[in-house]
Order: structure tokens, then sequence, then C-alpha cells
């Protein structure tokens, strides 16, 4: 009886591991660039890598040359939660679109 419910506890502690290997794979499969991106395939990256997905993305937005763009780290925190808020409203939208949206409404802001 023991070791049936070891066994059995031993899967159950084992389930959250297989499933983040899986998420993680399905993550890693997405080549999309990031021009391409949807607010979902945003939303799939892990949260601690969405500011740099933004930074990225507003710097492509800056006539779609990475190196004509400067970094704006402040402004990337403080629209990074905009842009979670409005790609989980509409998550079928171009990710792109609405980091350019976001800016120009905290730029209309200042």
């Amino acid at each position: 009886m023991k070791k049936v419910l070891g066994v059995i506890l031993g899967g159950l502690l084992l389930l959250p591991v297989v499933s983040n290997a899986a998420d993680a794979q399905k993550a890693a499969d997405n080549k999309k660039p990031v021009n391409s991106w949807t607010c979902e395939d945003f939303l799939a990256v892990d949260e601690s890598f969405q500011p740099t997905a933004v930074g990225f993305a507003e710097a492509l937005n800056n006539k779609d040359k990475p190196e004509d763009a400067v970094l704006d780290v402040q402004g990337i925190a403080t629209v990074t939660p905009a842009i979670v808020q409005a790609c989980t409203q509409d998550k079928k939208a171009s990710f792109k679109d609405k980091v350019k949206g976001e800016w120009d409404k905290i730029k209309k802001g200042m």
C-alpha cells in the first residue's frame, strides 16, 4: 500500500514539471519574428521578458530599424503593464500596433 501511495504521490509531484516543460517547448517552437507577433504571442512570453519584447517592438516601430531607436528604459517600465492590459482585451491584435498605440497615449500624457 505504501508503494502504491508513493507512486501516486511521485506522479503528482512530476505533473507540474512535465506541464512546464511542455509550455517551454511550445514557446521555443514559436519562432515568429516580433514584427508578426499577435498579442497572444506576446502574452505567452514569460512575464519577466515582456519589457524586453516591448523595448524591441518599440525600436522596430521607429522606422523598422532598431539601430535608429533610443531605448527609453523608464518608459518601457511604464508602458508594459498598459500593453499587457490592452493585449489581454484583444489577443488577436498586432502586438507591434498595440505597442505603438500605448506609447502614443503615454507620450500625449507627458
